[in-house]
């Protein structure tokens, strides 16, 4: 039985709908975990925000899974178990959520589909396969140890963990991300009739006045007027506020990377090119030299406490000091950096914005994305994986509390950034 003080849904919810820009362009995956009912929540999360880009369908190879239960309102029983044992189509047992917009449910069915036979499937890799025609995500819910997981994972696209740390009936899975367990603390009490706002009245104006200069703001409002709602039902003349809101409570309180794993093997040096007080000073750099400088990007760094900001902007993203101390050598001598110019620093953090996964012309898919996020003022780079794949991300770090102003400017354009060690190699 899940321990409700460990296993709180909405913790879980809010991390699936964090981890789900490392799922773009993936169109199956499984959601596993030690916990069934966590794994659940992180789909639903997951769904919630895939589900305003494209149809989602979570299926629950848990048994009668708790959360997913809860979706469906119809009196029919009817779900997995019937269509893998007297051919019911998938089409019919698809329970649509309701208040959502391209969210379904298959339930388990009138008997539990978490069995051997059900889970191992070869049909799994003919759905995905259809999944993945129609540019729609497929999310199977299934328990860590339960039989069969391992040819399950074997047609999918991937696999998110959600509490674990590796899978260990499927050694060679393709981990897309991983979702830990929360830890649940007390909250610092704070007496707020003594300690002022961190986000005064003058400094939001200040803030929204340097996203307004980066070209952020602007398009992505222009591109929501009309809109009464978003995906997860939040009004969206309310989301610039909510935004201004979570930034203020980011520079609050510790923000955490996503794959604190990965910290030791970051490609975590870059060269800082430029620090700007101004939004038009960094544009102008990066307008003149940024396709000349690898992973060129440009980040919104608060100084302390104070109104004032730096846009820095950063080239490179290297394990290794020494790439980047011969990277500044090099813009040095071709004269695009000054030779008082230009320094190497430690920056292993940075937003994580999109991925792109393995397939042909990757170089070509990797390209348009980057074009795709320019047009939206975002100075986005790739890294590339192990596995073939890329990630995308936006900014470069020294201290996760440096980021909150640069995510509250992406999530402005429309984006769903996560702080994360970022990893790979330049293309």
């Amino acid at each position: 039985m899940t321990d409700p003080a460990r296993a709180p849904g909405g913790s879980y919810q809010g991390a699936g709908r964090q981890a789900a820009v490392a799922l773009r362009g993936y169109s199956s995956v499984v959601v596993t975990s030690d916990d069934i009912v966590a794994a659940a929540h992180a789909a639903i999360g997951i769904a919630l925000a895939e589900s305003a880009h494209r149809l989602v369908m979570v299926a629950d190879l848990g048994g009668e899974t708790a959360p997913l239960q809860t979706l469906v309102r119809e009196d029919d029983s009817h779900g997995i178990y019937d269509s893998f044992e007297f051919g019911t189509s998938f089409v019919r047992v698809a329970r649509e959520v309701e208040g959502t917009r391209n969210f379904f449910v298959m339930p388990s069915g009138t008997e539990s589909a978490a069995t051997e036979t059900i889970i191992g499937s070869p049909r799994w890799q003919t759905f995905a396969s259809e999944f993945a025609s129609a540019d729609e995500l497929l999310l199977i819910v299934v328990k860590s140890d339960a039989p069969g997981l391992d040819r399950l994972v074997s047609y999918v696209d991937g696999v998110v963990l959600v509490g674990v740390q590796r899978l260990e009936s499927a050694p060679t899975a393709h981990i897309l991300t991983k979702i830990p367990h929360p830890t649940l603390v007390a909250p610092p009490r704070i007496d707020i009739t003594r300690r002022p706002d961190a986000w005064s009245k003058e400094k939001m104006g200040l803030a929204a006045a340097g996203l307004l200069a980066l070209g952020i703001v602007g398009g992505a409002m222009a591109g929501r007027r009309g809109e009464s709602e978003d995906a997860a039902g939040v009004p969206a003349a309310a989301l610039s506020d909510s935004a201004a809101i979570d930034s203020a409570n980011a520079r609050r309180n510790a923000i955490l990377p996503s794959n604190p794993q990965d910290s030791s093997t970051a490609a975590a040096f870059s060269v800082e090119i430029l620090a700007s007080n101004t939004a038009e000073g960094a544009n102008f750099e990066i307008q003149r030299h940024g396709s000349s400088m690898p992973a060129a990007t440009v980040s919104l760094v608060p100084i302390g406490d104070t109104e004032a900001t730096w846009y820095k902007v950063h080239a490179g993203a290297y394990a290794d000091s020494a790439q980047a101390d011969r990277l500044l050598a090099t813009l040095r001598r071709r004269r695009l950096v000054p030779d008082s110019a230009g320094t190497v620093v430690r920056a292993p953090l940075a937003l994580l914005v999109d991925s792109v996964p393995a397939q042909a012309g990757m170089s070509t898919r990797v390209r348009e994305k980057l074009r795709e996020l320019e047009s939206k003022g975002v100075h986005a780079y790739a890294l590339m994986q192990r596995d073939g794949s890329a990630r995308v991300y936006a900014g470069a770090f020294e201290r996760a509390q440096q980021s909150s102003l640069a995510a509250t400017a992406l999530r402005v354009a429309g984006l769903s950034p996560v702080l994360a060690y970022r990893t790979g190699r330049l293309p």
